[in-house]
């Protein structure tokens, strides 16, 4: 349990668990940011396998768009305190994410390390490392989706 706990507070759904739910204009700021953050990380998702399934990527735009997620990734696990759900407005976001925390905190956690090891294989310039990553990378965001995103967002 102590991990489980130290999990949610270094991904800060511990701290949005335990104080009130945010409401009204904060709410909805929140569900603007994530949302903006959201359309970002799939972006830069296609312009990453862009690169990389063409054969011959440019590397230092590989280098670029993985240092971006990787920064998105470290922010995204703010995203979603406790009221921002799809009970305040409509969300791509399900409710099990917050009532099912400490797997959403294992899938954002996962999200994490895999972008920051995309990131560190891409600075290398080495495209192969940088491909398995991303692999790795699309794998930690379906299975995120596959439980916690909904069909029609």
């Amino acid at each position: 349990m102590r991990k489980i706990l130290f999990a949610l507070a270094a991904l800060g759904l511990l701290s949005a668990a335990a104080t009130p739910k945010l409401s009204g204009a904060k709410a909805k700021a929140v569900m603007h940011e994530r949302r903006d953050g959201m359309e970002k990380v799939g972006k830069t998702m296609k312009s990453l396998a862009r690169q990389i399934k063409s054969g011959a990527p440019d590397m230092a735009d590989v280098q670029n768009h993985a240092a971006v997620m990787n920064g998105l990734a470290q922010k995204a696990a703010t995203w979603f305190p406790a009221g921002t759900g799809p009970n305040v407005r409509k969300t791509g976001a399900k409710a099990e994410i917050w009532q099912k925390p400490e797997d959403f905190a294992a899938k954002m956690k996962a999200f994490q390390i895999a972008a920051g090891t995309l990131n560190r294989a891409a600075q290398t310039g080495n495209a192969a490392s940088a491909a398995a990553a991303f692999s790795d990378l699309g794998k930690s965001c379906k299975a995120c989706h596959d439980s916690y995103r909904t069909e029609h967002h």
